[in-house]
């Protein structure tokens, strides 16, 4: 009898590094899946714009830019974040290249603003159109509230919801493709319907800044979606100014 006792405590003295061992990696799986949720993390996305802002200048003269949507938007970010002790708040910061696709049209606000002599106009443009890309990298900012903390009481599901706020500042490349223009006797349809070349030309490396609001769904450690609206806007170049646009966009990320 005695010596099944000894037996028995030496198979128990045998398991226990076992167990400690296995308590230790299941631990460092929770603690890995938790940094991976709030650690470093890249994303791609996609969007449309709804409308635009700005003026346009053309051989000194004031041309309105319309209100058009439909600018194709991308976008990819590098970042990290962080999650505060104290308070649900995840602290990130990232840095994002963003290209956009958009179409610039306008027509003169005074007809008659360079009017010449005789009541001859100096310049006789009087609409114009033209392809506007950019190439933009900004560096961002956002506090995002961390749901994730509250999982044993809302639930697995919402608790993957993250939304969030943030802006940023950068700079880019602004260039215009296929511009083209309209006298007024081509406007009114009385003249030669061939559109001729602008007198203007924007390749410019300008700054930018942007603002933005969202939501990120988490299903997986690792695995989120995102849907975000940004406002942007441009400094101010030699032929465009006060430029703005606004849009949204949706993304995917992933956190290692």
């Amino acid at each position: 009898m005695r010596s099944l006792a000894l037996l028995a405590l030496s198979l128990c003295a045998a398991a226990a590094p076992a167990a400690e061992l296995e308590l230790k990696s299941l631990g460092g799986g929770e603690a890995a899946a938790v940094k991976r949720k709030f650690g470093p993390y890249v994303g791609v996305a996609v969007g449309d714009s709804n409308g635009q802002e700005g003026r346009v200048k053309i051989s000194d003269r004031s041309f309105n830019l319309d209100n058009n949507d439909g600018a194709a938007i991308f976008s990819m970010e590098v970042g990290k974040s962080w999650r505060m002790k104290r308070f649900p708040i995840l602290a990130s910061v990232d840095v994002e290249g963003t290209f956009m696709a958009t179409e610039l049209t306008g027509r003169s606000n005074d007809a008659r603003q360079a009017a010449g002599a005789g009541g001859r106009l100096a310049d006789d443009t009087v609409s114009y159109a033209t392809d506007m890309n950019s190439l933009m990298f900004t560096l961002n900012g956002t506090l995002a509230l961390d749901l994730y903390r509250y999982r044993a009481r809302i639930g697995k599901f919402a608790a993957g919801f993250k939304p969030y706020i943030g802006g940023g500042l950068g700079g880019g490349q602004v260039w215009y493709r296929n511009a083209t223009a309209k006298s007024r006797a081509q406007f009114n349809g009385t003249g030669t319907n061939s559109p001729r070349d602008t007198p203007f030309s924007i390749d410019e490396f300008i700054n930018t800044w942007n603002w933005y609001a969202g939501v990120e769904w988490s299903w997986k450690d690792q695995y989120s979606i995102f849907v975000e609206y940004r406002d942007t806007s441009f400094g101010d170049l030699d032929q465009l100014t006060e430029f703005s646009t606004d849009g949204y966009l949706v993304g995917f990320r992933y956190r290692y």
